[in-house]
């Protein structure tokens, strides 16, 4: 992103945390970051490459976070003090990190006029080449976003729709994060594949190997109870249709599309190829989590999201019910549906 927002014409500072400051060090060496593949292509150099958090959220208006979920809370502590009056912060995707985003704030008492916004998916899908060398593969159609709360939605559409066209305004942050695909394709699609990642040591494709028929009859089972935590609240969800569902990409082949071969380039992709992977690590404990709690107090019955979370655990031998995202993280275990609603769409 930090690549192709300066091959677009906008000056961007691109930090990392320091605790990685090894591996970012090629960049910073560099100085710049190579785009290749779809999209726009070329030697980015980037106005700023720092792991110093104050230098790289100085002056800046539009803080674009596009870590896995896992990393949210690392980076959301590091930012918080140096958070400026009239920025917005924009997390690619979300998996309800605006919501933890806004709760930290609160109880670290911050009171910064900052716009928290939330994606359900990134603008396209890459992958590393070497340090510096991002290959970016496919795009995406349509990616759907809130702010927190939802009344901001208006003022934001047109600012980031300049940035990256394919962004939609949703009804508010639960929608859009109900209606990421990666927690509804990745885990079923992992876990019912884990002897064959354990077997070839991670020479394993997902989407070519592990979506077969009976697996995209979960998937599809999985959706719909997404789709009911969303009717719950009076909310619609991203539609599919039963299709979608059908094919090698499931319905990551709606969510993300090539020039030519969309499904031939997801069915490329390996992965995952351990049981570390963000496809169990990221998905299960703060997709699949929140929306089984969130199914719980709204009284919505969630057993394929419960067993692949129950599967996942004993398999990763991590219990994500007691390390993933809960309603208490987010501010909402202690309000009712209607407070749950008019916080996320009114304030």
């Amino acid at each position: 992103m930090a690549a192709d927002l300066t091959l677009a014409g906008y000056e961007v500072h691109f930090y990392e945390h320091h605790s990685f400051q090894a591996s970012f060090a090629a960049i910073i060496k560099r100085g710049d970051v190579e785009l290749q593949g779809i999209g726009r292509r070329g030697i980015a150099r980037i106005k700023l490459i720092t792991t110093d958090i104050d230098k790289a959220l100085k002056g800046v208006g539009l803080i674009n976070v596009v870590v896995p979920a896992f990393a949210h809370e690392l980076f959301f502590h590091q930012m918080l003090p140096h958070l400026r009056d009239g920025q917005t912060v924009v997390i690619w995707a979300g998996d309800f990190g605006s919501l933890r985003l806004a709760n930290l704030m609160k109880e670290k008492g911050i009171d910064k006029k900052v716009t928290v916004v939330e994606t359900n998916t990134l603008p396209y899908g890459t992958r590393l080449q070497e340090p510096g060398v991002v290959d970016c593969l496919l795009l995406a159609p349509q990616v759907l976003f809130s702010a927190l709360p939802s009344v901001h939605n208006q003022d934001l559409i047109e600012p980031l729709h300049q940035l990256f066209p394919a962004v939609e305004a949703g009804k508010n942050v639960i929608m859009i994060g109900l209606s990421n695909p990666n927690p509804i394709v990745h885990p079923p699609g992992s876990v019912l594949s884990t002897a064959r990642i354990e077997y070839t040591g991670g020479d394993f494709y997902m989407y070519r190997e592990g979506i077969t028929a009976a697996v995209a009859r979960v998937i599809r089972q999985l959706y719909e109870e997404t789709a009911a935590l969303g009717r719950a609240l009076g909310l619609e969800v991203l539609q599919y249709e039963e299709r979608d569902f059908r094919t090698t990409a499931s319905i990551m082949g709606v969510a993300f599309q090539a020039p030519f071969d969309t499904l031939g380039i997801i069915a490329s992709i390996k992965g995952p190829k351990s049981l570390k992977d963000r496809y169990l690590k990221e998905d299960l404990p703060f997709g699949l989590v929140p929306m089984s709690e969130l199914g719980k107090k709204l009284e919505v019955p969630t057993p394929v999201i419960d067993a692949i979370v129950n599967l996942g655990s004993i398999i990763c031998e991590e219990d994500f019910w007691t390390t993933g995202r809960k309603l208490k993280d987010l501010g909402l275990a202690e309000i009712s549906k209607e407070e749950i609603i008019r916080y996320i769409e009114q304030g």
